[in-house]
């Protein structure tokens, strides 16, 4: 997973507003959507939650460890996302909730004619220019990291919610729009990273040629100039769909190229230099800032 942003905690109920030790719900109802706000203070193990509609969870403080039927169980942290199509049924440890240290998670829950508007909407007014897809929820890719633009529009929405704002309901739709985007834009970019084909787009072309050029100086005139775009369009088209630039991308994917080198060879200056880095120290501080750990402590995970 790529640098998680975290979301702010939200206030905590207080003892008197508790009926339940294990997964204490606190619901806000809008249109269109309803947050949910769970607080768990004392360890427990498969806890069942089910919604009837979309659900998007984010854990803002502790640990669950996620058990999702036909899905491999995982420990799920603040600072990470989960979409989950309507009806599934999860089961939920919680194996470090205490009292002193509870657990604080959101699960927003969201009318199916709302997605089905928003996605109809970029469908009609701005659709994938560069590939043969429309814009969808890539239900595969339902537990992501937050980036930065994700973790801002979810703490707005609910920061909305628990206002009093006379515009509330006008405020949150726009932001649960928004955040309806950008998840797409996440799952977009997933897809493209992982994807092995080589022409079904022309993203995951440039990709490809990122790839095999990976430690050539690639500026964004040379990208243009191998898929014959302009730098407006080609960053204008990238950004729109994934939420990112064009050379945010090729970070990424020197990161990410540079992360298997370190767990093959536990090399710092090989990782660097054979992922397209011309300055260790650089390396070095880009890699702890994105993955908040140095390249040497990765390597000795």
């Amino acid at each position: 997973m790529q640098q998680r942003h975290h979301l702010k905690m939200l206030p905590f109920s207080s003892a008197k507003e508790r009926h339940s030790l294990v997964e204490n719900r606190r619901a806000y109802t809008l249109p269109n959507f309803e947050l949910n706000i769970f607080e768990t203070y004392e360890a427990s193990a498969l806890v069942p939650l089910q919604f009837s509609e979309v659900v998007i969870i984010n854990m803002l403080k502790g640990k669950k460890v996620m058990h999702l039927q036909d899905k491999v169980s995982f420990d799920y942290y603040p600072g990470e996302t989960l979409l989950l199509p309507e009806h599934t049924q999860m089961l939920i440890d919680f194996p470090d909730a205490h009292i002193e240290a509870p657990t604080q998670c959101t699960a927003i829950t969201v009318d199916g004619d709302k997605i089905k508007e928003v996605v109809d909407y970029l469908n009609e007014f701005y659709p994938k220019k560069e590939c043969q897809s429309n814009w969808s929820f890539q239900l595969d890719k339902f537990h992501f990291s937050n980036n930065d633009e994700l973790a801002r529009v979810t703490n707005r929405l609910f920061q909305i919610t628990l206002s009093n704002d006379i515009h509330k309901e006008a405020l949150a739709d726009l932001a649960l729009k928004e955040l309806l985007i950008r998840i797409m834009q996440v799952q977009g970019l997933l897809v493209l990273e992982e994807s092995k084909a080589k022409n079904n787009s022309i993203f995951t072309y440039l990709k490809q040629y990122i790839k095999e050029n990976m430690t050539e100086r690639l500026s964004v005139d040379r990208l243009c100039a191998h898929v014959g775009m302009s730098k407006s369009k080609l960053s204008r088209n990238f950004k729109a769909e994934f939420g990112i630039s064009p050379m945010e991308f090729v970070i990424r994917e020197r990161l990410a190229y540079a992360k298997k080198i370190l767990k093959q060879s536990g090399t710092v200056k090989e990782a660097c230099f054979s992922s397209g880095f011309s300055d260790v120290n650089y390396f070095v501080r880009l890699f702890r800032q994105r993955e908040g750990i140095t390249p040497g402590q990765y390597a000795n995970m």
